[in-house]
This record gives structure tokens, sequence and C-alpha cells, in this order.
């Protein structure tokens, strides 16, 4: 980045700037978990602040031990750390130790109880809320006052003890969080650290003493100055290049969002992934009680959560989010005309909200009215009760009026009429191998609903396919077929697999997510009170819709872990003998859409038609990382020619050495006590014995500019040889001490 002779000075500014530019690139990286606000702003400046602090008092220090010709400087390790420390206190203490949101410049005791209470605070929204949370006081105090403290152990390690090499450490503390809770960092946060931590080690690894009376000739110093430009650049390029290699590499079948997934933990809270990944195993699930309800005897079917629509060859996503429509205690939920279709009486659910964190309630799947309180709408499209986030404690009622379904009135209904998004299937090179499954595996069914039943009946059966959490590894890049290759896998595999299958089929289908009914518990007199759903219920399922009835489920996922198939479909499959019911499925047994404590929304609408197959990077990423490779690869060999061309400095030492090397051929030996500064008077005194001739008196004008420079290197202070050369570059122009050598050996080889 700078050049090799560059003083000490832009050394340590470099430091400083590299080491502050990591720090405030790894804070961004919490943007995805804390959404961005006046936090960002306030660490920026925090981080220019704090940085600048210490940049400049390691500065002072280090000017001030050369002028004291001290070669101690352990005071810059630990005072600028110490000035830096106590000025990143007062701006924490100012902006966050107030007794409002207003910053203020003087600090006292009562300041301090603050941070501590609201420091108290952000470790209960930590454990209590789920990402991304807003940017609150106690929040923004955690990762500023956590971001100050990363910037002082880097700058400490890169400036003070001189570890470069080390600073990638303390901001694994910025890098965990985002990399466990949700499993990547931005792509320009891992471009500008790596760039910054490389340029940093280029830095620390070209310093070195200079002697007094050395300078770099012009040449040299072009060199070095191209050679900085040259490091710059291969830093950038490799720092792009890792990035886009990661962005590959996680394209990979069965490699994608598994890695970071072993960290997931559970805790106090739930909320249900809303990108579904078909590639990723199953990871682990919290035993939380998500909600309990009461009201009746026998489970009312799975409380859905919110549906999905576009599915783009790898993942479902839900799109934008929506604001639902004002809904009033007596209206009857329900996105289509009901028509002629048979309603049962009502059931009444009183439903308790537990570890659950979300903005959508989870109700069934059949017409209901919903008495929430609160902001809470209704999305007839997405058939979604929206709003408020649920909170424990929560209560809501839920009126059901189930349909009367059997096969008699599905099988006349017929595959309804909807938006092509509900048929559509990403393109890549299996779909029509997929088409051809379903057509085969339907192939003695006449109607959509007997089509439906046949997928149902063909994915439960355990013969053919196997439940495990756990997934094989892929290698055709369609999840889907990978699927129906190695058979093996959890709902979301099933689920998406029949909802495939089905709109090639001609059927509209979309995907369920929320709850199975949970576990019935009973009282000391045996007899049911209420139904308990954990974290362990999560589930999700086909639905397929019907003309005039509407949206139907079905339940692909085998019955070890489900239960029977809806009633409605137990006219054409019969349960295996080894199906149970849900509530006697132990809890460790339910499938889930991978609930997490944190996950980001997602930011990509539903689309008609997915993107190309996930194992397969864009054109333009092979072309950068092409492009990368190359720059790279010149940079080397430009180097390489230049060290190859001679264009490293000769110091001092080096200089001598040739000259005592050419005397030697001649047969000219210096006596062993002779010192630098005799020298050039010896030299010339051997030759004129060896040759009976003195040489040109040039000779020993050029060995005394010799000598001085290794009497210089070899004997002055470090201080010393810094300030004579400071001296030196503030006056003429000093001789190349190469030239100075080879102008020796040419005189003394010419004999005439």
């Amino acid at each position: 980045m700078i050049p090799a002779y560059a003083g000490p000075t832009a050394r340590l500014v470099a430091t400083t700037a590299l080491v502050a530019v990591a720090v405030a690139a790894s804070m961004l990286a919490l943007t995805a978990l804390v959404l961005p606000g006046d936090w960002v702003r306030t660490g920026l400046v925090g981080i220019a602040l704090v940085a600048g602090t210490t940049g400049l008092t390691r500065v002072l220090l280090e000017r001030r031990a050369r002028r004291r010709r001290r070669d101690d400087t352990a005071g810059g390790s630990v005072v600028p750390t110490l000035v830096g420390a106590a000025v990143a206190a007062w701006y924490v203490l100012s902006r966050y130790g107030a007794p409002t949101s207003e910053a203020q410049l003087f600090v006292g005791p009562d300041g301090v109880g603050r941070v501590l209470e609201r420091l108290g605070d952000a470790g209960e929204i930590i454990r209590s809320e789920v990402a991304p949370v807003p940017g609150t006081l106690p929040i923004a105090l955690l990762t500023v006052g956590g971001t100050l403290a990363v910037l002082l152990l880097a700058d400490a390690l890169a400036g003070g003890l001189r570890w470069p090499a080390a600073v990638g450490l303390p901001l694994l503390a910025l890098w965990s969080p985002p990399l466990v809770l949700v499993g990547s960092v931005p792509p320009a946060v891992f471009v500008v650290v790596v760039a910054a931590l490389l340029l940093l080690l280029s830095v620390g690894a070209g310093e070195r003493r200079r002697p007094g009376n050395e300078r770099p000739p012009a040449a040299v110093r072009r060199a070095e100055g191209a050679r900085s430009v040259v490091t710059t650049a291969v830093a950038l390029v490799v720092a792009l290049a890792a990035g886009l290699v990661a962005a590959a590499s996680s394209t990979l079948p069965g490699y994608a969002g598994a890695w970071y997934q072993s960290f997931t933990t559970t805790g106090d809270t739930i909320q249900l992934s809303e990108d579904l990944d078909v590639l990723s195993s199953l990871t682990e699930r919290s035993d939380e009680v998500v909600l309990t309800y009461t009201g009746v005897e026998d489970d009312v079917g799975p409380l859905r959560t919110y549906t999905a629509t576009a599915f783009d060859g790898r993942r479902w996503q839900r799109g934008e989010e929506r604001d639902g429509r004002p809904l009033a205690p007596d209206e009857l939920l329900w996105p289509d005309d009901l028509g002629s279709v048979a309603l049962q009486d009502r059931q009444d659910l009183s439903i308790t909200v537990g570890s659950l964190r979300d903005d959508q309630l989870p109700v069934t799947l059949e017409p209901r009215r919903v008495d929430a309180g609160g902001t809470w709408g209704y999305d007839p499209l997405r058939d979604e009760v929206v709003g408020d986030r649920t909170d424990v404690g929560d209560v809501y009622t839920l009126g059901v009026r189930s349909r009367d379904l059997d096969p008699d009135l599905l099988r006349g209904a017929g595959p309804g009429v909807t938006e092509d998004a509900y048929l559509t299937v990403p393109e890549n090179e299996h779909s029509q191998e997929v088409a051809a499954l379903a057509a085969e595996v339907t192939a003695d069914s006449d109607t959509a609903y007997d089509q439906a039943v046949a997928l149902q009946r063909w994915l439960r059966d355990p013969a053919t396919f196997t439940y495990s959490t756990q997934l094989p590894r892929g290698s055709t890049g369609d999840p889907v077929w990978d699927f129906l290759q190695h058979r093996t896998g959890y709902c979301v595999q099933f689920a998406t697999t029949m909802s495939v299958m089905a709109r090639t089929l001609g059927i509209p289908t979309r995907l369920g997510v929320g709850f199975l009914p949970g576990e019935a518990v009973e009282d000391a007199e045996g007899d049911v009170t209420r139904w308990q759903v954990t974290g362990q219920d999560s589930h999700a399922w086909p639905e397929l819709y019907f003309e005039g009835v509407g949206w139907v489920r079905f339940e692909p996922t085998p019955a070890t872990q489900t239960g029977t198939a809806p009633d409605y479909t137990a006219a054409e499959v019969d349960a295996p003998a080894d199906a149970v019911a849900p509530q006697e499925v132990p809890p460790p047994a339910a499938e889930q859409p991978e609930p997490q404590e944190q996950t980001a929304a997602p930011t990509e609408p539903p689309v008609a038609v997915g993107p190309e197959p996930a194992d397969t990077l864009p054109v333009w990423a092979w072309a950068a990382l092409a492009a990368g490779l190359l720059v790279g690869a010149g940079a080397t060999a430009f180097l390489l020619l230049r060290r190859r061309r001679g264009t490293d400095p000769v110091d001092a030492e080096r200089a001598w050495q040739q000259v005592v090397a050419a005397l030697a051929r001649e047969g000219v030996a210096l006596p062993a006590p002779t010192t630098p500064r005799q020298a050039p008077r010896a030299v010339m005194d051997a030759v004129t014995r060896a040759r009976g001739k003195a040489p040109a008196p040039e000779v020993h004008d050029d060995l005394t500019i010799l000598a001085q420079a290794v009497e210089q290197a070899r004997y002055a202070r470090p201080e010393e040889a810094d300030e004579s050369l400071t001296d030196q570059e503030e006056g003429p122009e000093q001789p190349d001490l190469a030239e100075v050598a080879a102008r020796v050996r040419q005189r003394l080889a010419d004999r005439s």
C-alpha cells in the first residue's frame, strides 16, 4: 500500500486507517440483526473519533522517542490504547448515558448507572426478541459500545504490538452474530474487510530501518511506488475473488446454508423461517411451548401461520410484506365465496401465545372468525391474519366453521382457475422428467382430486420414501429431482415435491407453513383440558385449489410423522398400519420448516419463473472471477520480472561486499582489523603494492562514500540513521551505492 521506504509516521497512519476501515465494515455486518438507523451513524463517528485519537497519540509518541534518540517506544503500545479507551468511554457515556436520547457533553456517575441499566435491557431484548430488531437505545448501546471495544483491541494489536496478522481475531466478535444466526454477511463487508487485512499485512511486512547515509535511488523509489500500487490492487482482487468463490460455493447442491446451521440453537422465542431452502437439512428445533388452546376435545388440524406461492427451484419465498384489511370479530374470514359448500357447527378455540414471536397469527385452515384485538388485519390473497407481533400471554379466539369435505365433492369440483403463479414450475434440465414422473404416478387417475390422492399415496408409502431430517447430498442442482432420486427428506421436501408435481398436472398449488395440532395435555383425572403446541410441531404441507371449494390441504409427509391423512382422502388412501395420531407423535419426531430465533424477512417478491438452476453461477460472476485471477497473475508476473531485473535496492553492506569480492578476484585482501574508516586508504595501498601502480584518485573518493555508508549502517543508532537520512533527503541528490560500487569495480579492473 505504501512504499517500503516510507517513514514510521506514514506507516502508523496507514495502519490506523486500515484497522478503522476493517472495524467499520465489520460493524455494518450487524445490520442483518439490527435494523439500520441512527446507531450506524453514531458508530461510524465513534470509530473515526477513537481511531483518530489513538493514531495521533501513537505518532506523537513515536516522534518524541526519535527526538530523544531512544529505541524504547513501549509507551506507544499502551498509552494510545488508554487514551483511546478514555475517549471511547466518554463517547458512549455522553451518547447513551444521558437521561434522554439526546447526547450530553459532560458525563458523570449517573451516566454510568444508566449505561449499565440499558445494557441489562439489551440483554432482555436479545433473549425475548427475534432478529432483525429495531435499533433502540439499549441495542444501539450494545452494538456501538461493542464495536468501539473491538476497535481498541484491534488497534492495539496492529499499531501497538505490531501484530497485524492477529487483527482478524477481534473482528470475529462482530462477524460471529450474523454468521451464526443468519448464516451470511453482506458481500461488500467481506470484500472490504479482507482487502483491509491484506493491506495491513503488507504495511507491516515492508517495515525496516534505513541506514543513515543511504537513500534509495530514483529507480528504486519508482519501483517501490509501483509495488505499493500493485500490492493494493492485488489485495482488492484477492478479496473480490474470495467473495466470488464463496458465492459460487454457496450455490453448490447440498452445501448452501448447511454449515452455519450446525451452530443454530434453540432459545426462548420462536419464529418460523419465511425463506425455506429445499436443499438444507433440518436444524435443531426448540422445545419451547409456542401456544396452547382450549375448547375442543379433538384436534382441529394444523394451525397455519403463512402461505408461500413463489418457488424458484430451490426456495419458497413469500415476497414483500402486505398489510391486511381491518377485520371484525363476527366476520367469517375466507378468501373465496363458499357457495354451496356445507359448513359444520362452529367450534370456539381460545388460544394463548407462548414463545411465538411472529407478525402472523396461527389460524386454522378452515373458515374462521378471529377476535384478537390490536391492529391485526386479514390478507385474503394469502389467507393470513397479519399485523402486530405476538407476545407471551397474548390471547385470541377462533370461531371455526369447517367445510364438510368428502371425496365426491372434491372429485366433482375439478381444479380451479387461479393466478398463473400457482401453476408456475421452474424450468431446468430436469423439469420435464419431473412432469413425466407425475404423469406416470397419476396415469390411472381421471380427475384432479384423484391425481392429488395418487401423488399423496405414492409419497407417503414407507416402502418408497424415507423420512429423515438429514438430507443426502444432491448432485443435479434440482432439489426436487434430487429428492426423487434419493427419496429421503422431511416435510419441506415432501410438500415441495407434491406441489411441483401437482402444478405440472395443471392443479393450482401453494405451500402452507405452520404447526401440527400438538399434544393433548390431561389433568389429574385424565380429562383433556388443553392442547399444547411446541417448536417440535412446526410443519409444511401443500394446499391444492378446487373450483367452488377453495384451498384444500393434502399430506404427503409419511404417516409416522403426521398421523393419518385428512379424512376427505381416506376413502382412497388408507393410512399405513404403523401410522399414529398426531398427538401420539413424540416431540422430537415432528418436522418443521426451519423455525429459528432469528430470521431475516424475504426481500424478493414472488416471481412467475425462477432463476437458473441453483448450482449454476451467473455468467457475470464467472467473468469477474476470471478477470480477477488474470489481474492477480499479471501482478505476480510483474513483480517477478522486476525482481529479475535487479530493481531491489542495494544497501551499503551489499555494495561493500561487491567491492571486496572484486578485490579478492584480483588477489588483493585487506588486513583483518581494517575498519570502514581505514578501508579506503588500505585498499589504495594494497592495490598499489600488487600492481606497482596507484589506482585513479576517483577510486579513493568512491571508496570513501561506500565506507561512510557502511560505518553509518553498522554503528549508528537507528534514530541517528533516520535523522541523518532525513537531513540528506532535504539536501542534494545522494549517490546510488550500487552505481558507486560498480564504478569502483570498473576502475579497479582497468589496468591501463
